[in-house]
């Protein structure tokens, strides 16, 4: 009789313990694909300090500085305030990605983006 007692309380206890691996591994993944970005849009806010006239160089500074993303479904934009492009413009760049679970706790995709302002 314990021995039908200790196997259940087993299973319950490797359950819990599995899905907050599960949980901290989604956690883990998410701060990794934001902490991408944010390097990403700074690199190309960096970019765009030096070439402010290249807006696609600066979109594929952006795409080439990611790592574990698809830089394909990256969505860059590139903004400058005011617009003529001269010196003392503010650079904003901005790139958002579509994040999806793995394990599929999410139904729907969790929309991560990341912005840089440079003077």
């Amino acid at each position: 009789m314990r021995r039908g007692q200790t196997l259940t309380e087993f299973a319950i206890g490797v359950a819990v313990v599995l899905l907050v691996l599960i949980g901290l591994m989604e956690l883990g993944r998410f701060l990794f694909t934001l902490n991408t970005l944010r390097n990403s849009v700074r690199e190309g806010a960096r970019y765009a300090i030096v070439r402010p006239k290249d807006e696609t160089g600066i979109q594929n500074r952006v795409r080439q500085s990611v790592a574990g993303i698809d830089p394909a479904s990256l969505n860059v934009q590139v903004n400058f305030s005011p617009p003529n492009r001269t010196s003392g413009s503010v650079v904003t760049v901005t790139a958002t990605y579509q994040f999806q679970s793995v394990f599929g706790l999410f139904q729907r995709p969790i929309t991560v983006s990341a912005t840089m302002r440079v003077p």
